[in-house]
């Protein structure tokens, strides 16, 4: 007879190896060398209110492994930031700093504490400037026989914009509705402009559209420690997003 125990007992062992090969041997004991350590930062910035700002970091050595080591503390203007792990699947395990509240400040100044309590700068980054959510002009619902406008202003460092299209799938029938996503577009913007998406571009022979969605993104780069490995970065990024829904209904009407 098998015996379950045992077995799961093996199976978990390579498993195990897997996901501690997965990182680096920095993971343990002492780090007291700055240059062996690779840093991702990226910020989050809520870009009409600068409230519910967020910061995930992750660290890695030369050979782009993650290390995963408790003993090592990483702060923000000062305020400690959680150290996190999350098992993924496929025996993979997520290891980050974050927070989700960080307060907004004129600069967001980033250092590490190493296993020896020693404190070195390791990255830093200013705010996005805050947009009014208000200069996005836009109608609210989209009209079938009319080319689709959405025209922004005072936008600053907002520098791209993402468009996609929502449509509903011709094969829908009255029991079931089959949507799917469609048109995707990316265009690099100015602070003032505007964007048409023409009517001829609702409907095709297998689809009709069900909504437009926009996303107005923000990214810029800071200044990290140059002592650190390779490919070491701090981005902040913000995004606002529009929907705008298509009527439907007033579209089968006019075709009756």
């Amino acid at each position: 007879m098998i015996n379950i125990k045992h077995t799961l007992k093996i199976l978990c062992i390579p498993l195990l190896l897997l996901i501690h090969a997965c990182q680096s041997s920095l993971s343990e004991g002492k780090v007291d060398d700055l240059s062996l350590i690779g840093a991702r930062i990226e910020v989050t910035q809520n870009l009409t209110d600068q409230k519910d700002n967020g910061v995930s970091i992750h660290l890695f050595d030369k050979d782009g492994r993650t290390i995963a080591n408790r003993a090592i503390k990483i702060k923000v203007n000062n305020i400690d930031l959680d150290f996190y792990q999350r098992q993924e699947l496929y025996y993979t395990t997520t290891t980050n700093y974050i927070t989700s509240n960080m307060p907004v400040a004129k600069l967001y100044n980033f250092e590490i504490v190493l296993t020896n309590g020693k404190t070195y700068f390791l990255g830093k980054v200013t705010p996005l400037a805050e947009v009014n959510d208000n200069d996005i002009i836009y109608d609210k619902t989209g009209k079938f026989d009319q080319d689709f406008l959405i025209s922004w202003k005072n936008l600053k460092e907002i520098n791209e914009l993402y468009i996609s299209k929502g449509v509903k799938l011709k094969t829908s029938t009255e029991l079931e509705q089959n949507y799917s996503g469609d048109s995707v577009i990316t265009r690099q913007i100015k602070p003032y402009g505007s964007y048409i998406v023409p009517k001829s571009k609702y409907i095709d022979s297998i689809s009709i559209i069900s909504d437009l969605n926009f996303k107005f993104n923000a990214l810029k780069s800071g200044r990290v420690n140059p002592d650190l490995v390779k490919d070491s970065q701090i981005t902040i990024s913000g995004t606002i997003e529009k929907s705008v829904d298509f009527d439907e209904e007033s579209q089968e009407k006019k075709g009756r």
